[in-house]
C-alpha cells in the first residue's frame, strides 16, 4: 500500500536509468569526448536533487521518475540529430542563431577562468539582458573541460536537463488536481507532443526560460511558505537575467502569489486595500522604469516591415496580418501565432533536414486541436467558473503574455513558456466534453486544418 502511486515499478527505472547512460555512453563514443558522460552524471544527479526538493510528499519519487525518463528521452533525441546530420547530411549539430551561443560558451569560460564572478560577466554589455544563460553556459565549459572539452553536444545535454525538468514539473502541477495516474498521462502528452523534445534540442535560452516560468507556476499554485517565496525570489532573478521582459513579467505571477495570501490572512478590508494599492505602485514603478515596455509598445503600431519574422514563408503571411486595422491585426496575430509552424511546409524550407523538426510540426498540429477543445470549454462547459483562484489568475496572466508575445514574434519558442498552464486548462476541458462532441471537434478540426493548407497553398501567401 505504501508504493500503490508509484508510476514505475524499480525494474523499469533501472531500465530507464541504463538508457539514459547507454545514450551517454554511445555520445561519449561518437565524439570521443569524455565531458560527455561525466556531465551527463552531473546532470542526473542535480536532476534529481531538483525533483526532490520543489516537489512535495510521496510523488518526490515519481517526480525523479519523470526527470530520469525525459532525460533519457531528451538526450536521445539529440544523439539521434546529431547522428543524422553529422553523419548523413554532412553539417555541423548547431544551426546559425544557436552559434551565438556556443562562442559565448567559449567566451565566458575564459572569463571565469580569469577569475570573473557573474556580476562582473553581467556588466559586460555583450551578454545583454542573456548574461544569465551566458554564464551558465560558461559553467558548462568549465566543468566539461575538467573532463575533456566543451563541444556542441555537451551543451545540448545541457539544455536536455533543462527540458527534462520542465515534464517534472509538469507532474506536480497536474497532481494539485488529478490522480498520479492520470497526472503521469498528462506529464507524458506534455514531454512527448508540446514545443518542449524539439526546443530541447536548440542551443537558446528559451528553454531555461520555460522552465523558471513552470516552476514558479506550480509554486504559486502551491501552499504560501516561506521556501516556496524564497524559492520563487530565486526564479523571478533567474529569469530576468535569461531575458529582461519576461523577468518582469513573472512579477505578475508573483503578485498573484501575494494576493491570495493577503486574502487568506487579513480580514479587514481598508487593510487590504491599502496593501493592495501599495504593492501595485510598486509594480508599476518596477514595470515602467524599464524601457522594454515602451519599445513593445512601439513595436506594437510599427509596420510589419520592422518585425522580426520566423522564416520567408510565415513573414510573409505575417506581414499580411500585420496590415489589418490595429486591434485586429493583434487578435490576428495571437491566433497566427498559436497554429506555428504554419504551412506544415515551412519547416522544410531547409531541404530534407527539415524532417528532423517534425517534432516540432506535430506539436503545432495538436496544439490546434487542444485550443479547440479549450475555447469549447470555455464557452459552452464553462470551465473557468470551476477554476480555483489562483489557477484562473494564471491563465488570464497567460493569455496576457502570448498577447504582448505576439505583437511582436509569432514563434512559439518565445511564447511556450506559458503554456503549461493553457494546457492544463485544455486537458480539464477535454475530460469534461462528451466522447461524442470530442469525436466531431477531432473530425471537425481535421477536415478544417487541411482545408486551410490547400487553401493557403493554393493562392500562395
Amino acid at each position: 500500500m505504501k508504493h500503490k502511486n508509484l508510476i514505475f515499478s524499480n525494474t523499469i527505472l533501472a531500465y530507464v536509468v541504463l538508457v539514459l547512460f547507454g545514450f551517454s555512453f554511445i555520445s561519449f563514443i561518437m565524439d570521443d569526448n569524455l565531458a560527455i558522460f561525466a556531465m551527463t552524471v552531473i546532470f542526473t544527479f542535480l536532476g534529481v536533487g531538483i525533483s526532490y526538493i520543489v516537489n512535495i510528499g510521496a510523488d518526490k519519487k515519481n517526480s525523479i521518475y519523470i526527470f530520469l525518463l525525459f532525460f533519457a528521452i531528451y538526450i536521445g533525441y539529440n544523439l539521434i540529430i546529431s547522428l543524422c546530420l553529422i553523419n548523413f547530411y554532412g553539417v555541423e549539430n548547431i544551426k546559425a542563431d544557436e552559434l551565438w551561443f556556443f562562442r559565448t560558451s567559449n567566451a565566458v569560460y575564459l572569463l571565469i577562468k580569469d577569475g570573473y564572478s557573474f556580476s562582473d560577466i553581467a556588466n559586460i554589455g555583450e551578454y545583454g539582458d542573456t548574461y544569465g544563460v551566458a554564464y551558465w553556459y560558461g559553467v558548462i565549459t568549465y566543468i566539461a573541460n575538467l573532463y575533456g572539452e566543451n563541444s556542441v553536444l555537451v551543451q545540448k545535454f545541457g539544455v536536455s536537463f533543462v527540458a527534462a525538468l520542465i515534464p517534472m514539473a509538469m507532474y506536480g502541477i497536474s497532481r494539485l488536481y488529478f490522480s498520479s495516474k492520470v497526472s503521469f498521462q498528462i506529464t507524458l502528452l506534455y514531454g512527448f507532443f508540446s514545443f518542449i523534445p524539439y526546443f530541447a534540442s536548440t542551443l537558446l535560452r528559451d528553454t531555461h526560460i520555460a522552465l523558471m516560468f513552470i516552476l514558479s507556476m506550480y509554486l504559486i499554485l502551491k501552499k504560501v511558505s516561506l521556501l516556496n517565496i524564497l524559492l520563487l525570489s530565486i526564479f523571478i532573478f533567474f529569469s530576468y537575467t535569461l531575458r529582461e521582459q519576461t523577468g518582469v513579467f513573472m512579477l505578475g505571477f508573483v503578485s498573484i502569489y501575494f494576493f491570495v495570501m493577503i486574502e487568506n490572512t487579513i480580514n479587514s478590508r481598508a487593510i487590504k486595500f491599502s496593501v493592495y494599492i501599495m504593492l501595485l505602485l510598486i509594480l508599476i514603478a518596477i514595470v515602467f522604469s524599464l524601457d522594454f515596455l515602451f519599445d513593445m509598445l512601439n513595436q506594437t503600431s510599427s509596420s510589419s516591415a520592422q518585425r522580426s519574422q520566423a522564416g520567408a514563408s510565415a513573414g510573409s503571411m505575417g506581414a499580411k496580418i500585420a496590415k489589418l486595422p490595429f486591434g485586429l491585426n493583434i487578435l490576428a496575430l495571437f491566433g497566427f501565432g498559436q497554429i506555428q509552424p504554419f504551412p506544415p511546409s515551412f519547416i522544410f524550407k531547409g531541404g530534407h533536414k527539415g524532417l528532423l523538426e517534425l517534432t516540432y510540426l506535430m506539436a503545432g498540429i495538436l496544439w490546434i486541436y487542444g485550443w479547440v477543445f479549450l475555447l469549447y470549454g470555455i464557452f459552452k462547459v464553462k470551465i473557468l467558473k470551476t477554476l480555483d483562484l489562483k489557477l484562473l489568475l494564471l491563465f488570464v496572466f497567460s493569455m496576457l503574455y502570448i498577447t504582448l508575445i505576439s505583437v511582436i514574434d509569432f514563434s512559439q519558442r518565445k511564447q511556450m513558456a506559458v503554456y503549461p498552464i493553457v494546457f492544463l486548462l485544455m486537458v480539464m476541458s477535454y475530460l469534461k466534453i462528451e466522447t461524442s462532441k470530442r469525436t466531431i471537434i477531432w473530425v471537425g478540426v481535421t477536415l478544417f486544418y487541411i482545408t486551410l493548407v490547400l487553401t493557403i497553398n493554393y493562392i500562395k501567401l
